[in-house]
């Protein structure tokens, strides 16, 4: 049905469309890498699979068959295939990735009364929340993002697609009196393994898109401060039935650094596991909840879509956020979300303040590939410059390594220090 619907646009154009949890029949999706889960029912607390791998293996081909072949095919539990890969596109090099497939079940951090996956208020210990060993996107697709963000192959820029957005920004499900203080679902919890995620992307200044939530969101994530790592656009679903809304200001949570446009609900948050978000715009819906006409129904529950304009000459990203009903060839201010439409840079994806500065980097050639070494040998990040020169920022003083070109055309800088100051010359 959907490839139906939307065959027009599926026709001529490279298509992702991941399985989530509601394709292989669950409400809520607590993968477990492939565990089979022995219940009559499907329950939404526990981790693992209800389906059969047959059933699943079939889900998997038929919405990813025509993805490239996974990053490391091997099966997962009683022979589960995965699809996790990587596809370039328009100098484009996007990673796509499963958050539910690993991710562990929140049964084993609970004790509280009623759904295991929905906190009401918070745990007198909130680091039961953090227990060694919990998952989020798994060790393998952890090891694939780590090679990933290096391999820049025919690209510009990076982008990380995934099902849901590594926060928390709901505070109210299927109705305004369904508060939730915390939601296990979403991609927030676990912290360790959201975090781990978020300090491999940032790495590379990837940029994320995200669905999933059922209402759109503008998320830059922190990680020790606000605002140190990437930005996450959350898209409209396009067509919402389950409501969410995310109402901070109503209940007078703290809030601070209000992005320019002034819009409510908006700035940096801590979330129920601790994570450090800058909301810098929401498309609630509407507060009443039923209309006569389906069509307009969709457009005041938040539905719509997103579109992603990626400008390679100048590495902008601009991010608009379409209301159901929107007359995209003759819009108004009313036809996006309120704080859309948003333009970023490729490097605002790495938002952590620099401590100091290397030597500017001049090349002969423009727009190489450009790798930041600490002195224990570790990544600090790498990308392809726009143009012929490159000021590289660190986060802590004292000599780095420099890895300047690729295919065979390389220069590495040894010993390059914060305190030199100046330019530094290549040729290639």
């Amino acid at each position: 049905m959907f490839g139906w619907a939307f065959g027009d646009l599926m026709r001529d154009r490279p298509t992702v469309c991941t399985p989530d949890d509601h394709d292989v029949y669950h409400g809520n999706l607590w993968g477990e890498a492939g565990k089979h889960l022995f219940a009559k029912n499907n329950n939404a607390d526990l981790g693992g699979f209800t389906q059969s791998v047959q059933m699943v293996n079939v889900v998997n081909r038929t919405q990813c068959g025509n993805l490239p072949d996974p990053y490391d095919p091997t099966p997962i539990g009683d022979g589960m295939s995965v699809w996790y890969t990587g596809i370039t596109y328009g100098r484009v090099s996007f990673a796509v990735v499963s958050d539910r497939i690993f991710k562990s079940g929140p049964e084993i951090v609970s004790s509280w009364q009623g759904r295991k996956d929905h906190l009401t208020a918070p745990l007198k210990d909130p680091s039961q929340l953090i227990k060694p060993g919990l998952k989020m996107l798994g060790d393998r697709q952890i090891k694939f993002l780590g090679d990933w963000i290096t391999d820049w192959e025919g690209a510009d820029m990076k982008v990380l697609l995934t099902q849901t957005v590594f926060a928390g920004v709901a505070t109210h499900h299927g109705s305004l009196l369904g508060y939730v203080y915390g939601d296990l679902d979403s991609g927030g919890w676990p912290k360790n393994g959201r975090d781990r995620a978020i300090k491999i992307m940032r790495k590379g200044f990837v940029f994320q898109i995200a669905g999933d939530q059922h209402v759109p969101s503008l998320v830059q994530y922190g990680v020790d401060d606000y605002r140190d790592a990437g930005w996450c656009f959350c898209t409209p679903a396009i067509s919402v039935g389950y409501q969410r809304w995310f109402l901070p200001d109503e209940l007078g949570w703290e809030v601070s650094g209000r992005p320019g446009h002034g819009e409510p609900n908006t700035g940096d948050y801590e979330d129920a596991f601790g994570n450090k978000n800058f909301v810098y715009a929401i498309g609630n819906p509407d507060k009443q909840s039923k209309w006569d006409k389906r069509y307009f129904q969709a457009h005041k529950r938040s539905s719509g879509f997103g579109v992603c304009t990626f400008n390679k000459d100048d590495r902008t990203i601009k991010i608009d956020s379409w209301k159901f009903l929107a007359h995209v060839d003759n819009p108004n201010e009313n036809d996006q979300f309120p704080g859309w439409p948003v333009t970023i840079s490729q490097m605002d994806n790495y938002g952590r303040k620099a401590v100091a500065y290397l030597p500017e980097i001049r090349v002969n050639k423009p727009n190489q590939l450009i790798q930041v070494i600490d002195g224990q040998g570790e990544l600090v990040y790498v990308v392809r410059i726009n143009g012929n020169s490159f000021h590289p920022k660190v986060f802590k003083k004292g000599n780095y390594s420099v890895i300047i070109g690729e295919d065979g055309l390389m220069r590495k800088l040894k010993n390059v220090s914060t305190g030199s100051g100046g330019s530094i010359a290549v040729e290639l």
